[in-house]
């Protein structure tokens, strides 16, 4: 067995990752028979963890999980699993990594055969995103709370971290 091809997914929160590489995952085994395995960062995300990034709310004063900070996916505990993976004689074909920093880490930059950037307007993400998380699927369902929280986090992380 060969090396498995590794591919890698970022872009903005709520570009499209999650449902692009699921999609693209599901073809590559129904469609081209290849044992695909996709992992998401977010599964990695140490909230609560006292290594977790955090900011002050200029707003609020409220110290709060910056989930769109490099340091807020744990990547010693990903890297592990991912080369975990890679190791066995029963490996995928393809693995596939998405999340908001998986370009941005050198690290995973290192083992990624291929790298693609998922390119969405702002404003369809940030609509996208309060739509999304108005569910309480994150834990917040506050439309002002969830504004301000991507004023002041998510926009700033995505400027500094995910754009570049």
């Amino acid at each position: 067995m060969t090396k498995p091809l590794i591919i890698g997914f970022a872009g903005g929160s709520a570009a499209g990752k999650s449902t692009l590489t699921a999609a693209f995952a599901e073809a590559l085994r129904t469609d081209l028979g290849r044992q695909t395995t996709l992992i998401a960062a977010d599964r990695y995300m140490q909230r609560g963890s006292p290594n977790a990034p955090t900011f002050v709310s200029p707003s609020s004063g409220e110290v709060l999980f910056n989930a769109n900070h490099p340091d807020s996916v744990d990547w010693d505990r990903l890297l592990t699993d991912l080369d975990a993976l890679i190791d066995p004689p029963d490996c995928p074909e393809v693995i596939i990594i998405e999340g908001l920093m998986v370009l941005y880490q050198q690290r995973m930059r290192e083992r990624l055969d291929i790298r693609c950037f998922i390119e969405l307007d702002a404003d369809e993400r940030a609509l996208r995103r309060l739509l999304r998380d108005m569910t309480g699927v994150r834990g917040m369902t506050d439309p002002a709370q969830l504004a301000t929280y991507y004023r002041e986090c998510a926009r700033v992380g995505h400027m500094l971290y995910v754009e570049p």
